[in-house]
């Protein structure tokens, strides 16, 4: 049986946001479409509103995920915010190293 890595969640993390931004993308794209059929903004900025907030509330739960050593968040502390970190912001754990 194998064991099941610490950061499975991250790499899910990882695919739901890229799938969460480009499903976004393209309902962002049919809305400009409406939009321009029926000569109204409207459905372009509900697409826009729609696209964003899904995109944010991916990279928030990316944000978020917790550290397999110390248990904080992984690449955020009270002031600062680094997505492309390799080490843990509070305790230096490497990114991708078992627990």
């Amino acid at each position: 049986m194998s064991q099941i890595s610490v950061w499975q969640p991250y790499r899910r993390s990882r695919w739901r946001l890229l799938w969460t931004a480009l499903a976004g993308l393209a309902a962002f794209g049919c809305s400009l479409v409406l939009a321009a059929h029926r000569h109204s903004a409207k459905p372009a900025f509900f697409g826009l509103v729609v696209f964003l907030g899904a995109t944010y509330w991916a990279c928030t739960a990316l944000a978020d995920f917790p550290c397999p050593k110390c248990g904080k968040p992984f690449s955020h502390t009270d002031e600062f915010r680094d997505g492309f970190t390799k080490v843990c912001l509070h305790c230096q754990h490497p990114k991708w190293s078992e627990a």
